[in-house]
C-alpha cells in the first residue's frame, strides 16, 4: 500500500527503526493530507532518511495548524510569521525555511500551486555555533554518579567513538569486530562505516548484551531509540551534578572530536570518524582553549630582534611613502 493510499485506512503512517509512528493526516484540513502524503512517497523516493522525512512532515503539519491555512493557500505573510515566533532560535529558523523552500516548491512543480511563496522569505542570519563538549573530569563523575552498565555503556560509545544517539542506540554484535578491531556504525542517510575500535571499547564487549546491545524494554522486538538514549544520557548528567543544561548527549561527540584534535589528531582523520561531509562541520565541534591558543603561538620560532636599519647614513630611504629620510 502506497503513502498515498493508506489515508484512506487511517491516515499514512511512517514507522522507522525506532519504532516510532507518525500520522501524517492527524490534525490537518481538508486536502492538505494528501499533499503532505505525495510529498512524503517524493522524500521516500529520494532516498532521504526516516529522521529527515519525520522531521519535514510535522514542522509542515504544525505550521498548517499554527497559522490556520491550508498548505496549498499558504501565503508568504504566514511563513513570515511563523518563522517571526520568538519562541523559536535561529538554527530552528533556518531549517524551517529549508523546510518551506522545498515542500513549496514541490508543490509548485507538481502543478498545485501556481507559485513558491518561500522563495520571498529572508534568509536567516544564523551565529556561529560554539562547541558544548563535556571535561574529562566530568564524564568521570556521569560514570561514577550511579548510571547503570547500559548507560555507562552510551557515555563510553559517544566519548570514545564519537556515535550519535541514534547510532548507540543501533550497536549490535555483529557490529563489533574485536579481532580485526572494527566497529560498523549505521549512520545518518543509510550511511555505513566501519570505525577503529577503541581499546576502551574493546573491554566494553565481553560486558554487553548479545544482539542488540540496548534492546526494547517491555518485550518488544529491535532496540531501544534514540530519544530513549539522549534521555538516559541526560540523567545521567543530572545525577552527576552537572548544571550546565547546554550539555546534552550530542555534546559527548564534541568531547570526542575535541580530544581528538587536541591530543594531536590530523583534523582531515578527525572528520573521517566523526563522518562528517566537510571539514568546517567538524570545526564546528571542536573546542578550542586558550592554553591550546597559547601553545600553539609558541610553536613559531623567536627572532633576534635588529636595534638598527642596517642602512648606511648617506642612503636615501626607498619605502618611504612621504618620500622624506629618517
Amino acid at each position: 500500500m502506497s503513502a498515498v493510499d493508506a489515508r484512506f485506512a487511517g491516515g499514512p503512517i511512517i514507522v522507522d527503526r525506532d519504532n516510532s509512528v507518525l500520522h501524517v493526516d492527524a490534525g490537518l484540513r481538508d486536502n492538505d493530507q494528501e499533499y503532505l502524503a505525495q510529498y512524503l512517497e517524493f522524500m521516500q523516493a529520494a532516498n532521504r532518511a526516516k529522521r529527515t522525512i519525520k522531521t519535514h512532515i510535522s514542522t509542515l503539519r504544525a505550521f498548517a495548524q499554527r497559522q490556520g491555512v491550508h498548505l496549498a493557500e499558504a501565503q508568504v505573510s504566514h511563513l513570515r510569521r511563523d518563522l517571526a515566533r520568538e519562541a523559536i532560535s535561529p538554527a530552528s529558523k533556518a531549517r524551517y525555511r529549508t523546510i518551506f523552500m522545498e515542500f513549496f516548491g514541490f508543490l509548485h512543480a507538481e502543478g498545485v500551486r501556481l507559485d513558491n511563496p518561500a522563495i520571498r522569505l529572508p534568509v536567516i542570519k544564523v551565529p556561529p555555533a560554539s562547541p558544548r563538549p563535556y571535561t574529562q573530569e566530568q564524564i568521570d563523575r556521569m560514570l561514577a554518579a550511579g548510571a547503570y552498565r547500559r548507560t555507562r555503556a552510551m557515555i563510553l560509545l559517544a566519548a570514545y567513538q564519537g556515535l550519535r544517539v541514534s547510532e548507540i542506540a543501533r550497536v549490535h554484535t555483529d557490529d563489533v569486530d574485536v579481532s580485526s578491531g572494527t566497529i560498523k556504525v549505521r549512520g545518518k542517510g543509510g550511511r555505513t562505516d566501519y570505525l577503529p575500535l577503541h581499546s576502551t571499547i574493546r573491554e566494553l564487549v565481553p560486558t554487553m548484551n548479545s544482539g542488540w546491545w540496548f534492546p526494547a524494554r517491555k518485550g518488544r522486538d529491535g532496540h531501544i531509540s534514540g530519544t530513549a538514549v539522549s534521555t538516559l544520557l541526560t540523567r545521567a548528567r543530572d545525577r552527576a551534578g552537572i548544571v550546565d543544561k547546554r550539555l546534552t548527549g550530542h555534546s559527548l561527540r564534541h568531547t570526542f572530536a575535541t580530544e581528538l584534535v587536541r591530543g594531536g589528531a590530523n583534523i582531515a582523520a578527525v572528520k573521517e570518524l566523526m563522518r562528517h561531509s566537510s571539514l568546517q562541520t567538524t570545526q564546528r565541534y571542536v573546542q578550542v582553549l586558550d592554553e591550546d591558543r597559547r601553545e600553539a603561538i609558541a610553536i613559531l620560532p623567536g627572532r633576534q630582534i635588529p636595534t638598527r636599519s642596517g642602512r648606511r647614513r648617506d642612503e636615501t630611504p626607498t619605502d618611504c611613502v612621504t618620500g622624506t629620510t629618517e
